[in-house]
């Protein structure tokens, strides 16, 4: 997803847009962008070759017609 000189330098723009924040702050933020893009390396892996040409928008409005009914549900 994005290289560790990228994910660096998000966190150098985040160091200082908040310099008095304790070390460890950075340290967590640092793990959870790994886990996060370890996760999402994962599920692409795991889902296979993407087929842009196989794209339905007819297929998508489904299926997040589906989530938003799932959505809906919980919050009631």
């Amino acid at each position: 997803m994005c290289t560790p000189v990228q994910m660096e330098a998000v966190l150098g723009m985040l160091a200082a847009s908040n310099p008095e924040a304790p070390p460890e702050t950075w340290r967590s933020y640092r793990e959870m962008l790994k886990e996060g893009f370890v996760s999402i390396d994962r599920r692409l892996q795991e889902y296979g070759p993407l087929e842009p040409e196989r794209f339905s928008l007819d297929e998508a409005n489904q299926r997040l017609a589906q989530r938003e009914d799932l959505v809906r549900w919980r919050r009631a």
